[in-house]
């Protein structure tokens, strides 16, 4: 589902400006470690509006799907979903990026 390079949203958030958007950096990363939970491969992922916050999880976890009344409350179907094209012009937008700023010094 996910590639390397793709846009995603978390779904938390009542807009695009509240989600934490993520690069895709890596598909496949194996797992090497001792935890026998761990059964696919992983996907690295970065915060594109926070420094140094990098992430791995199994795509299982990041396309689980909602429960309905959090589908219908954050607007999504899964946990994590790309962008859609609307969405990556609109991150872009010089308008998008000082409320983003915004919203995360308030929320800090």
């Amino acid at each position: 589902m996910f590639q390397k390079g793709d846009l995603c949203k978390h779904f938390k958030g009542e807009n695009l400006v509240e989600k934490n958007i993520y690069e895709i950096l890596e598909v496949g990363v194996k797992y090497t470690g001792e935890c026998e939970q761990l059964e696919e491969p992983l996907i690295v992922y970065r915060n594109i509006f926070q420094e140094g916050k990098v992430f791995a999880r199994e795509e299982k976890d990041l396309i689980a799907e909602l429960a309905p009344e959090k589908q219908e409350k954050f607007h999504q179907i899964h946990r994590v979903e790309k962008l859609t094209e609307e969405e990556r012009k609109q991150i872009q937008t010089e308008e998008f990026q000082k409320a983003k700023m915004e919203y995360m010094r308030m929320k800090n």
